[in-house]
């Protein structure tokens, strides 16, 4: 009788040459593969912080699934250039965003104020 493991797994997904696809668990001495297909709803371990998740479709796609909390989120820098950072990091950064917006928008208030003052 095959013996059960009793953890959660951490997948990696693997892609034969007929072009199956497969995961299968990256832990020492665990023999876990399943089909990528039915891997959906499942637990799994997060490649990047550790954390317990439920593969969604998106991380299906991934080869090293992660949880929706890490990975990166494209954004526009101040260039207008598209770049991509930390979901983490952009927690930091909306803080900092909202920051610079409200000393822009007092600077403009300024500007724009003592324009008007001086028209009159």
């Amino acid at each position: 009788m095959p013996r059960r493991s009793n953890h959660i797994h951490r997948l990696k997904k693997h892609k034969y040459s007929t072009g199956n696809t497969i995961f299968f668990c990256t832990l020492p001495d665990c023999h876990y593969k399943i089909d990528s297909a039915l891997a959906l709803g499942k637990r799994s371990i997060c490649n990047i912080c550790s954390n317990e998740f439920i593969m969604s479709e998106y991380s299906l796609k991934l080869v090293r699934p992660h949880c929706n909390d890490c990975g990166k989120v494209k954004v526009k820098d101040h260039e207008g250039k598209d770049r991509f950072i930390k979901k983490i990091t952009n927690q930091i950064l909306t803080g900092v965003a909202a920051d610079s917006t409200s000393s822009l928008r007092s600077r403009l208030d300024n500007v724009t104020g003592a324009a008007d003052e001086e028209d009159i």
